[in-house]
């Protein structure tokens, strides 16, 4: 079957729909539904590292994208205040700065402490048994440990918040692992009373998932302490209640699949079968290092607030001493970077690729938008035109492009992919450089071929703006 466009109609359609809309372009109905987005939930007792971001880029994405195709979006950092890594934080702060206050950025300054107290855990089994001891009894509720716990805390938030707010980032609410301690219990106990779960000799609680497919998983230890499984359950119900989603994500790593898969089933179990189907685990792969994983405990990370301030260093020394623009463009060169790539693969950070300035990277990007705006600003007075005598293969492509951009974000979030639109902006710039090239705009044949081209670059200026919000990249207008 043979197709032909009328591209002399298609492009009046396009070009006006694009310069009605403006920033609303791309932007579908509301549905009249809830989305709750789940990310980032960064260790917290030392700084967001490159690896932990991921989850943060993505997670931000993915609110944006799906605020875009019509959800109400909210967005839930969950603080993971119970666990090992606060126990050994605490149990550092106690031994090596008991009373001080940071001295420089909060969380960076709490990651010397967890750095030390690891260094001192592998050294000697007896603090191994000490942080062991703090742990229990954290999760046994005690009132002055936990206390302590939410001061360190608090300050690690405080850290990252200051990052957060650099790259665009601002949670509608941050969930504390501990408020949920007492709350899960109910639902062990709803769940020993169906004949869902059954106590072990010594008391354990064990949830029974044989019969569907999920291996068997302890929900109470014996001495009567949760695990994070159990909290989780009752964070989740918690969200339910609240905000009645229609779609619950969350971005978690890759090695958490099994824990979702377990934790939708008991949410199955304690008769939430609908609420169940509608959560979702995005998984995303391991950010490493060219010489391994990354490791917080053994101090081994690029801290995303170094990474940060090298890509704008690198900006200022290469483009533009201007500290905003530079800001702009490095942050943006590092969210590309990683939200190019395809969540469930891995991420080999390397400097060199992550900061490069030209091919597939965020500036690139930025830096079409800063010609259309180099372009719109230089033609002056100007009235838009949406048709002309015959098109070129260049002004048909970019068309073709402009007018998928709504297709893009409704299977950007359907799929919850992010990369669809960093993919979709690549080939948008890569289209825009060819028009560029073959199709003189200021200096066209014609007045009304230069005005119609005129509308043809502003209409891509506002479909590059509106995609780049969308993975959190700021559209200059001038690098």
């Amino acid at each position: 079957m043979n197709f032909f466009f009328d591209w002399q109609k298609l492009a009046e359609i396009v070009l006006k729909k694009i310069l009605k809309s403006g920033a609303d372009f791309g932007r579908l109905p509301a549905k009249g539904k809830v989305a709750v987005v789940d990310y980032s939930s960064p260790n917290p007792a030392h700084p967001i590292h490159v690896g932990s971001a991921r989850t943060t880029f993505i997670g931000e994405s993915l609110c944006r994208i799906l605020a875009a195709a019509g959800y109400a979006v909210k967005r839930i950092c969950y603080v993971n205040d119970l666990g090992k890594q606060v126990a050994k934080l605490l149990w550092g702060y106690k031994k090596f700065a008991a009373g001080a206050e940071p001295d420089k950025k909060p969380d960076h300054w709490l990651f010397d402490i967890y750095v030390k107290a690891n260094e001192a855990i592998s050294s000697d089994a007896k603090v191994e048994k000490e942080v062991e001891a703090i742990l229990r009894k954290c999760e046994a509720g005690d009132a002055k440990l936990l206390g302590l716990v939410k001061k360190l805390v608090e300050w690690c938030l405080q850290g990252f918040k200051e990052t957060y707010e650099r790259i665009g980032v601002k949670f509608d609410e941050y969930l504390w692992e501990s408020k949920f301690i007492k709350n899960s219990k109910k639902y062990v106990n709803k769940l020993l009373e169906s004949k869902h779960a059954f106590k072990t000799e010594d008391g354990a609680v064990v949830i029974d998932l044989e019969m569907h497919g999920l291996p068997s998983t302890i929900i109470l230890r014996s001495d009567g302490t949760g695990l994070y499984l159990t909290r989780d359950i009752a964070a989740t119900l918690y969200k339910f209640e609240k905000y009645k989603p229609q779609l619950n994500v969350f971005v978690v790593a890759e090695d958490q699949r099994l824990h979702f898969q377990q934790q939708f089933k008991i949410l199955e179990l304690l008769g939430y079968e609908e609420f169940a189907k509608n959560c979702v685990h995005v998984s995303y792969g391991y950010v490493t290092l060219p010489e391994g994983k990354l490791s917080s405990r053994a101090g081994r990370v690029v801290l995303i607030d170094d990474v940060l301030d090298e890509a704008v260093k690198r900006v200022k020394e290469s483009y533009t001493e201007d500290e905003k623009i530079a800001e702009a463009v490095g942050v943006g060169a590092v969210i590309y970077s990683i939200l190019k790539i395809e969540p469930n693969k891995q991420v080999t950070f390397k400097w060199e690729e992550a900061l490069r300035l030209e091919g597939n990277t965020g500036p690139y990007l930025q830096y079409a938008h800063t010609r259309c705006a180099s372009i719109l600003k230089k033609a002056k007075k100007w009235r838009p035109r949406f048709k002309t005598e015959k098109l070129t293969d260049q002004e048909k492509e970019l068309i073709k492009i402009l007018l998928k951009f709504p297709d893009v974000v409704y299977d950007a979030a359907k799929d919850l992919h992010p990369h669809y639109i960093c993919n979709y902006a690549y080939n948008l710039a890569t289209a825009f450089s060819a028009f560029y090239q073959f199709c003189p705009v200021l200096k066209a044949e014609r007045e009304e071929q230069k005005n119609f081209r005129l509308s043809l670059v502003q209409a891509t200026k506002i479909v590059l703006a509106n995609a780049l919000k969308l993975i959190g990249i700021e559209a200059v207008e001038k690098m």
